[in-house]
C-alpha cells in the first residue's frame, strides 16, 4: 500500500513539470462583453488578468471595456482616476480562470484536494 502512495505522489510531481498556463484573451467593444479565445501563455507569464475600465457618460450611464490576457505580474484592485474612470483588475493563477467575475474554477479544485488525499491515504 505504501508503494501506491509513493507512486501517486511522484505522478503528481512529474505531471506538473513543464506546465504552461492557459488564459482567456480578448478586448471588448464598448458593450463590455468580449469573445474570449484560449491562449497558452508564454515564458514568464504566471497570471491570468481580467481588467475592466468604466467611463461614466451622460447621466447615470457608463461605457465599459474589458480586456483579458496573460500577465507576468498582476496587482488586483480598483483604481479611481481623476477623469472619473475606474479600472478594476482581477488576477488568478490557474488555467482559464479569467473567464468570469466571482469565484474561479481553481478554487473548487483547492477545496476538493484534501478530500482526494484523504481517500488515497486511508
Amino acid at each position: 500500500m505504501m508503494d501506491l502512495r509513493v507512486s501517486v505522489v511522484l505522478l503528481f510531481v512529474f505531471l506538473t513539470g513543464g506546465y504552461s498556463l492557459k488564459c482567456y484573451m480578448c478586448i471588448s467593444a464598448q458593450t463590455g462583453s468580449c469573445n474570449a479565445v484560449e491562449k497558452t501563455c508564454g515564458n514568464g507569464m504566471y497570471k491570468c488578468e481580467s481588467k475592466t475600465i468604466e467611463q461614466p457618460i451622460a447621466g447615470t450611464a457608463k461605457v465599459s471595456i474589458t480586456t483579458k490576457q496573460c500577465s507576468a505580474t498582476c496587482e488586483a484592485g480598483t483604481q479611481q482616476l481623476p477623469n472619473g474612470r475606474s479600472i478594476t483588475t482581477q488576477c488568478c493563477g490557474t488555467d482559464l480562470c479569467n473567464a468570469a467575475d466571482g469565484v474561479y474554477k481553481g478554487s473548487f479544485l483547492l477545496l476538493l484536494s484534501p478530500l482526494l488525499f484523504y481517500f488515497l491515504f486511508q
